[in-house]
């Protein structure tokens, strides 16, 4: 943390080597240096100071003796927080009895502070210094202030107790070396906790600090491992990574936890460590990383809190968070192979002439792994009765939530008078009612969001095309409700009239909602009633002419979904304005060839873990490469080598891609719907299996 002066910033970094260690691999370096240098203030603003003064309570991060940090809270009526000026804060208060904030305090000691306004969802956070302490209270000298993004808080209100009064009274306090019984039944229904850190070069440098931290879940998601240990996934945040930057250098944790029932309170002091890649880390949606805690030292103290919380509402970015349950189901499924799971139909939408909604819920009421926006649905249906089930893949078109799935299908028409129809889209619209049974695996697909990014986000498609939009168009929308999301966003879509218009009122009400989304809406064919700047924009198909009238000039991430003649149309055109390939995302419906060859980055690393270099000899080409997992699957690899096997799905469905193996053996990122036949790889979605033994050998493959 750091102490950054608004009419000079200076030379120096905002940020630690930590901090700026994790910014980097997210991607997002620049983009918070440039942040950091704008908003991390050594004040606070007249409105900083005015929040604090309403609290009645706030959070503190020290270090002790032994520079273990400890997460501390304290009391009072509001107002007990006061700044005087910009850059002091008196806090009118007494440490809680017991807590070792009452040991910890001394002259110059660096404070984390939080301040947390659970019914706003607010919260702003500084760095300061012990100025002075004493029985009127605590002075606290700011070096750094700023603004916190309020995702993961859950709404709470407040009643002050006549507990208020009496602060710093006894309290029974039970000392830990171990999690207790008490201990693990406050952990396990926390829906939130705050976490302290520290960092210092014992040198000059800006960075260095105390800081305390807020982190909210769903009740259950610190697990509890044994005695000692406990784990929690480190969802994305303001980007800053103070936490977990502070943590990187010095391995240490403070952990308050609340029992808003109870009113006790349980502190812990922990060495910690950052998991980045596991298995586990994978499995948990929406996790960046997870985090190890191994107790030293804990404490209870009981009835602390001189506050009675009624809860109100989880906070909605949480929907898109998965749980330890999910995690232990999907390694489970992994395990096992593709597994089947049974989904009842609740609902169908008519979309537009063309395209109905069918929202699935899984048959029990359990909760169901939430999908990344954009991905698809494996499914497994019998069209005709008494003959072979057949597989499907579908947009799922709705935000992540846990609690449905939303395929939006178009019904498909005979594409000549000798061919039959889509069997699939025409079982679901014609035969496909709420109450009928739909079997799944869970979801998968790489075309997805690219969330490091700050770039401002255009977003095209036509037809059905507009399916993984509205999914990305929904999150982007609930990133909206914390302030996740800022970049501008773009939704371009072409339909031939209103009748084929799919989520109008969808996209139309994300409009009103949504101040930085600017839509466009092109139909080909208006239809009489259709009017313009009402129903649509402008006559005509989304083209590059379209976007150069639109578009500001400005550096964008696009993505593509829709027939293969606007994807090819629109990709070669946005590359002849030198547009580069990792910013021009694309989706495939039904067969289609590769726009370009797909480029890996890290997505694909964490896909296939560490994983030793094997080779590979593409035995009709004669060529000799090496594989490792930055290279992707073994289709990246090819086309990487300027071959071009065929494919459709590149998710291991369709088995286009199947390829005899003459020598050596693969293994799946995720096992495909169908298993191959034995001696035959379906190259989108394996790599080769590199075994201890025999690393030498090389994986040969008829291309």
């Amino acid at each position: 943390m750091a102490k950054i002066n608004m009419t000079n910033s200076g030379s120096e970094s905002p940020f630690h080597q930590g901090e700026q260690e994790i910014q980097s691999r997210f991607g997002v370096r620049e983009k918070m240096e440039a942040q950091g240098r704008r908003f991390i203030r050594d004040f606070m603003p007249e409105q900083h100071q005015d929040f604090y003064n309403k609290l009645p309570f706030m959070l503190l991060g020290t270090v002790d003796k032994d520079g273990r940090p400890w997460a501390s809270i304290v009391f009072g009526r509001p107002g007990f927080a006061n700044a005087p000026d910009s850059r002091t804060l008196n806090l009118a208060t007494r440490p809680v009895f017991g807590d070792p904030l009452n040991e910890n305090l001394t002259t110059g000691l660096p404070v984390g502070v939080l301040g947390i306004e659970y019914q706003s969802r607010r919260r702003n956070r500084m760095a300061t210094k012990v100025a002075e302490f004493g029985e009127g209270g605590i002075v606290l000298k700011v070096d750094q202030a700023f603004g916190n993004c309020p995702r993961y808080i859950q709404v709470r209100e407040h009643e002050l107790l006549p507990g208020i009064e009496t602060l710093g009274e006894n309290k029974s306090v039970h000392k830990l070396t171990t999690l207790d019984e008490r201990a693990k039944e406050i952990i396990n229904k926390a829906d939130h906790f705050y976490i302290a850190s520290h960092f210092s070069d014992d040198g000059s440098n800006i960075a260095q600090g105390a800081d305390v931290s807020h982190r909210g879940g769903k009740p259950g998601f610190v697990r509890i491992d044994d005695e000692r240990t406990l784990t929690f996934p480190d969802f994305n945040g303001n980007l800053h990574y103070n936490t977990l930057g502070n943590i990187s250098i010095n391995p240490r944790a403070g952990l308050l936890f609340i029992d808003f029932e109870k009113g006790d309170l349980l502190y812990l002091t922990c060495s910690a460590e950052i998991i980045w890649d596991s298995e586990e880390r994978q499995a948990f949606t929406g996790a960046e990383s997870l985090v190890r805690l191994v107790l030293d030292e804990g404490l209870i103290v009981e009835k602390a809190v001189p506050i009675k919380w009624t809860y109100g509402n989880q906070s909605p970015v949480l929907t898109e968070t998965g749980s330890w349950q999910q995690v232990a189901e999907k390694i489970a499924a992994r395990a096992q192979g593709n597994v089947y799971r049974e989904y009842k139909v609740t609902r169908v939408e008519p979309e537009s002439s063309n395209i109905t909604s069918f929202y699935l819920e899984p048959k029990g009421g359990d909760r169901i792994p939430c999908h990344v926006p954009g991905q698809f649905l494996p499914i497994q249906i019998s069209p005709e009765s008494g003959k072979e089930s057949i597989q499907r893949t579908y947009t799922i078109s709705n935000a992540p939530n846990g609690r449905y799935y939303r395929l939006s299908i178009k019904r498909e028409t005979a594409p000549g008078p000798d061919l039959p129809p889509g069997l699939s889209s025409n079982y679901f619209h014609d035969q496909v009612k709420v109450g009928a049974t739909i079997r799944a695996l869970s979801p998968r697909g790489g075309f997805t969001l690219d969330e490091s990014s700050n770039r401002p986000i255009v977003l095209l498609s036509a037809g059905v095309g507009i399916t993984p939009m509205i999914s990305i168009l929904e999150h982007l929308g609930v990133e909206t409700s914390s302030c996740r999301n800022k970049r501008p966003v773009w939704f371009i879509h072409g339909a031939r009239s209103s009748s084929e218009h799919a989520f109008a009122q969808n996209v139309n009400g994300h409009a009103q909602n949504m101040s930085f989304l600017r839509t466009h809406i092109a139909y080909s064919k208006p239809a009489a009633e259709d009017v313009q700047d009402t129903n649509y924009h402008s006559t005509g198909r989304v083209d590059i002419g379209l976007l150069k009238q639109l578009l500001p000039f400005d550096d964008y991430e696009f993505y593509l979904c829709g027939p293969a003649a606007f994807m090819t149309g629109l990709f070669e055109s946005l590359k002849s304005l030198n547009v580069p390939d990792d910013r021009i995302h694309y989706e495939f419906f039904g067969p289609g060839a590769a726009l370009q060859p797909k480029k890996p980055g890290t997505l694909v690393e964490d896909k296939y873990g560490e994983i030793s270099p094997v080779a590979v000899r593409f035995d009709r080409s004669g060529i000799e490469t090496t594989w490792n997992p930055a290279k992707g699957s073994l289709l990246d690899l090819a086309e990487s080598e300027g071959l071009q096997p065929d494919y459709s799905c590149r998710s291991g469905i369709c088995q286009t891609c199947a390829t005899r193996v003459i020598e050596g053996e693969v293994a799946y990122s995720e096992p495909p719907m169908v298993e191959p036949e034995e001696g035959v790889a379906l190259i989108c979605s394996s790599h080769p299996l590199s075994s201890a033994k025999d690393r030498k050998s090389p994986l040969v493959l008829d291309l």
